[in-house]
Parts: structure tokens; sequence; C-alpha cells
């Protein structure tokens, strides 16, 4: 066992590990991603209901949704794709999850709404073609690696039309700042999120101040299996964003307030990005 702590405590090189997936196959954890995802009082995997409203509507605002096609990248449970179905979008919600696919799809036929879900990896899956906007929303590109932040560069190109929008958000490097290495540990970690049974949970929190990279690398020990989890988060500024994008294609046009739509003031949260092709 110390051998296993002594190598769980060690520190990877950014991204060498990729285990993103084990969030959305495991039958047990998907299912309590998406209650995160429908609880109204937390932040943990959706933004709440106001907040969701609010981003909806600038979008909204900004570039009139009614008729436009729209293609909801990691849309989840449908928070957002709703929404823009219901101001008039042809909206297609792309997920790796299909526990959350199924409960999008379940809300669209209560509601009348006519939603192209499809459960598929928008890094490697055929996106639709010729949309008016790509969404990419709730800091969805920051836990990809470099590597895999190009091939949705790409994935995204092929899907927009002349003229059409990528939309997202990431989180702050002012953000990273506030962080700190840590260590934790519990019996039945995260009140139960890991497993449905009994099981040890260990967290170790790494930094990468020259990268502006952060992990958490979670160890999770059940009676008859070991599973290690590694969410990486890379954080950005503008400059960085913006120089990333044009090695990619793409050129940004607003740099705004996730939440508003406002123009964004530099400081400790998350920002939203509005890129188009590069001429």
């Amino acid at each position: 066992m110390y051998s296993d702590l002594l190598r769980f405590h060690s520190r990877p090189a950014p991204f060498s590990v990729h285990t993103i997936d084990l969030l959305w196959t495991d039958p047990h954890v998907a299912r309590q991603m998406l209650r995160y995802h429908l609880d109204p009082e937390s932040d943990l995997a959706s933004r709440r209901p106001r907040s969701i409203d609010s981003m909806v509507g600038w979008i909204d605002r900004r570039f009139q949704l009614e008729g436009k096609a729209v293609c909801d990248l990691g849309c989840g449970p449908g928070l957002y794709a709703t929404r823009m179905a219901e101001r008039g979008a042809d909206v297609t919600g792309i997920d790796f999850s299909q526990t959350s696919i199924d409960h999008a799809r379940s809300v669209a036929g209560e509601r009348g709404l006519s939603i192209d879900y499809r459960q598929s990896d928008y890094l490697t899956e055929r996106l639709p073609e010729q949309q008016d906007i790509v969404m990419l929303i709730y800091c969805d590109l920051c836990p990809l690696s470099p590597d895999r932040r190009r091939e949705l560069y790409r994935q995204v190109r092929f899907s927009l039309k002349a003229g059409g929008r990528f939309v997202f958000d990431v989180f702050s490097v002012q953000q990273f700042e506030q962080l700190a290495e840590s260590d934790s540990y519990g019996r039945r970690f995260m009140d139960g999120f890991w497993a449905p049974g009994d099981y040890f949970g260990f967290l170790k929190t790494f930094l990468y101040p020259d990268r502006k990279v952060g992990l958490d690398r979670y160890l999770i020990v059940e009676p008859d299996r070991t599973r290690e989890i590694f969410n990486w988060m890379q954080y950005f500024d503008t400059d960085s964003i913006a120089a990333e994008l044009a090695e990619n294609g793409f050129v940004v046009t607003d740099v705004l307030d996730d939440l508003t739509g406002e123009a964004w003031r530099p400081g400790q949260k998350s920002f939203a990005v509005v890129a188009e092709l590069a001429a």
C-alpha cells in the first residue's frame, strides 16, 4: 500500500494521463454527475438555472437564436439546448454520457421540442455542418490537453458555416492564482459520489504555475477494485487563448463576461470568448 500511495503522490507531467471518460461511462458516477447537473442549488456540474438563463439570454440578444443552427458540444442533460430550442434555434446537442443524453431527450419530448441529441465524442465523431453557432459551455475546453484542443478546433472549423461563431468560456489565470496544492482523504469520500458501496477516497491537488495547469488526482479504493481519476484544468488569460485560437484558424472578436455578455473585466472568474473563422 505504501508504494501505491507514494506513486499516487508523485507529480505527473501535465496532461500525461487521460481518464475523463470514466466520469461518463461508469454507471454510478454518470448518475451522480446528472444529479449535480440538475441540482438548482449547485454549480458543481452545471451553473444554476438563473445563471443559465442569463447566459442564454445574452447569446440570444447578440445572435438572434430564432432560426439559427446551433451545435451544443458537451450538452449534458440539455440545460442550454432546451432553452435555445425554446427560443427558436435548430439545436444539435452532443454529449459523451448516455445517461445525460437520455435525460435530455426525455425533457425535449415532454416539452415538444425537436432537438437532435447525439451520444458521441465530439472530438472524433463527425459534427453537423453549416452551423451558425458552435457552443462549448461551462469551461469544457479547460480539461482538454493541448493536442485534444487542437482536435476540437479542427472539428469546430468543419462544423461552422462562413460567418459562424464559436462561443465558449474558460477559467482565468486569476482563478488559478487563488489555488493551492492540497491533500484530502475520507471514507466514502465526497459523500458516496464515486461508488454505491463502501470505499476510501484520496485527493491530491497539484499545480503547475509555469503552465497555468491544475490537477485533481483521485484514488478510489473499493473492496474489489482501485481506480485513479485525473481531472486536469487549463487556465487562460485573454492573450493566451487568442494566440491559441489564431494558431488554429480563428480570430477572437469578443471577450465577455460569461453570465451577462458585457465586456469582461479581468478578475477571479471565468470569461466567455466569441471567435470566428480566420479569413
